[in-house]
């Protein structure tokens, strides 16, 4: 399986929602529709820049798909959705970074 973080520019940590779905053992469709119901939910707090939506091309079918590739604090949001918490509800703050995002 492939590592869940790769870095950005400026050595920034990130993953992305095919690596997530892969390591979560969750449909890719799924993934998707959680992190736009995030997007939507947190437009006027500013998840824009915690999740960007790209493409990636499907090896055995040569498509190009939707995939979002996300930062910590994008991560982090979607966990608490998977987690069943309610972040959007509250005024959560991540106060500990990940002992895995600060491996890499």
């Amino acid at each position: 399986m492939t590592d869940l973080v790769f870095k950005g520019r400026n050595d920034q940590v990130l993953t992305n929602s095919l690596l997530v779905a892969e390591k979560f053992g969750k449909e890719h469709k799924h993934v998707l529709d959680a992190i736009r119901e995030l997007i939507q939910g947190c437009a006027e707090t500013s998840a824009d820049p915690m999740f960007v939506e790209t493409i990636y091309v499907n090896e055995q079918n040569r498509q190009e798909y939707p995939m979002f590739v996300m930062n910590r604090d994008g991560f982090t949001l979607w966990r608490w959705v998977l987690l069943g918490r309610s972040p959007l509800n509250s005024s959560w703050t991540i106060s500990q970074p990940s002992t895995q995002w600060n491996d890499h």
